[in-house]
């Protein structure tokens, strides 16, 4: 399907969604008045048409249709979402300017929240489907090596299959380009940007470019393309924080601070008080669960653990026994897998259903945990990941928490390259922490667990060689310190 056809289904989908909702809240507010049903009269058809060329003119200036973002899922949903907000307070000034078309409060709240719910929905849908065809042109600008570790992440998630066109930045085109890329003159470069114009995402690794690389990335802002540090687009596109190479530099050169203790403090009244209406429903169910613990295994019923948390302080963690008492004696840690054998039947249930953590909560009132934030670990797995992924310890500067932007994307470390990617998701989570993104989390987590649904595996990760991911990092340390 053309680009053009696929943009018009979009806005007719739109157009007609928000004409039911108008129809529907004109109903509601008819019914609620104990009016007449209104008649297909003149002023109804143009009250109804209004509010829809509202909504759609909104979503348009807020960028909704905008071709440099429909294949960018997370940012067009949130200029949905915007454009959506921005359409209720218009359609609300309108009725406040035409007293005829007076609507009561809660026929006026089902519009917002139908039409809005609707357009988001419609939207999540024609991006799962559609979004290949409005996936833009790239093109590098800077250092090869770089770009090429960048866009085997970026490709396999954007789902592009051509190698990035790369115009280095000292003006010199390597002999064997590295792989995923191949070189391009600076004249290429300037007729692929007057080929494509605002479809072209230019992507820049931030080095101090050469004159002809500046013409290139000047000439791309003039021509209407995105020109992007490849660094954050990567992030605001994976959800996950830029760690290429187990050095992670980029991270401490990137501009970032620790939330301020407003946001903390806001987040722990948040905690407290969300755990002080769970414990009523949690106490019981841990209670019988813990019950049968004891009759069906030997063993406490509680397994209490050491982890680091919030700056790396340490701590006992509190968790319901899903193995067996002998399973976890020895000093060095042994990291679970899937289907692991230590795990007892009532324990697979208990992990499944997430009822082993609630325990946790007793951590979240104590100020040990948070209900959002990464997964603590134990302080020997803490020192062996730290010597070798040098960002790893940047994921403490916010709480740990019970469930997690990583935990909700990614299911049990097999693999280093595991451990490497929820890096990626703790540090993301790390550097846009807000309450709006746990609420998301908890959501996100709610849901798994009325489905008993796993994380889907990334397709960030490449699968090797079987070894647990202190065994990989040691390889990675020795021999791939850079890759």
């Amino acid at each position: 399907m053309s680009r053009r056809r696929s943009l018009a289904l979009l806005i007719i989908a739109d157009a007609c969604w928000v004409a039911l909702s108008v129809r529907l809240a004109l109903a509601l507010d008819s019914w609620r008045r104990s009016l007449p049903s209104m008649s297909l009269d003149a002023c109804y058809l143009l009250h109804w048409l209004t509010i829809v060329g509202v909504w759609l003119t909104a979503l348009a200036l807020c960028g909704a249709y905008d071709r440099r973002y429909l294949a960018l899922r997370g940012r067009n949903l949130s200029l949905t979402m915007f454009g959506s907000a921005v359409a209720t307070a218009a359609s609300a000034v309108s009725f406040y300017l035409v007293p005829a078309w007076h609507m009561s409060r809660s026929a006026f709240l089902s519009l917002a929240l139908t039409a809005l719910l609707g357009v988001v929905l419609i939207r999540a849908v024609w991006l799962a489907r559609e979004r290949c065809v409005y996936l833009p042109e790239f093109l590098g600008v800077g250092d090869p090596e770089l770009l090429a570790h960048v866009w085997r992440d970026l490709a396999r998630v954007t789902g592009a299959t051509c190698p990035l066109s790369v115009v280095s930045s000292n003006g010199d085109s390597p002999s064997r380009p590295p792989a995923g890329t191949v070189s391009c003159s600076p004249r290429s470069a300037l007729e692929t940007l007057e080929r494509h114009g605002r479809e072209l995402v230019v992507l820049s690794d931030g080095t101090i470019p050469s004159s002809q690389s500046a013409r290139i990335l000047t000439q791309a802002s003039l021509n209407g393309s995105t020109v992007a540090d490849v660094f954050t687009f990567y992030e605001s596109y994976t959800g996950r924080a830029p760690i290429f190479r187990i050095d992670g530099k980029w991270i401490f050169r990137a501009q970032h601070h620790a939330p301020d203790q407003a946001a903390y403090l806001t987040k722990r009244v948040f905690d407290v008080v969300t755990t002080m209406l769970l414990l009523p429903l949690t106490i019981p169910v841990v209670a019988i669960a813990a019950v049968l613990i004891r009759l069906t295994s030997p063993g406490p019923a509680f397994f209490v653990q050491r982890r680091v948390g919030y700056r790396g302080r340490e701590f006992s963690l509190l968790k319901l026994r899903t193995m067996r008492s002998e399973a976890s004696t020895g000093e060095e840690a042994i990291w679970t897998r899937p289907d692991d054998p230590r795990v007892t039947p009532l324990g697979r249930l208990l992990r499944v259903t997430g009822i082993d953590e609630l325990p946790q909560l007793w951590n979240v009132l104590r100020g040990d945990l948070s209900l959002v934030g990464p997964r603590p670990e134990r302080p020997d797995v803490i020192r062996q990941l730290d010597s070798v992924l040098l960002p790893y310890m940047q994921r403490h500067v916010v709480p740990c928490g019970i469930t997690g932007w990583a935990q909700i994307h990614r299911g049990s470390d097999v693999y280093f390259e595991d451990v490497l990617d929820k890096t990626r998701l703790d540090l993301y989570y790390a550097r846009h922490f807000s309450l709006w993104l746990d609420a998301v989390i908890l959501l996100r987590t709610f849901q798994m667990l009325l489905a008993r649904a796993r994380p889907a595996p990334s397709s960030l990760v490449t699968r090797e060689r079987e070894t647990t991911p202190a065994q990989r990092a040691v390889v990675y340390a020795n021999g791939r310190s850079t890759g």
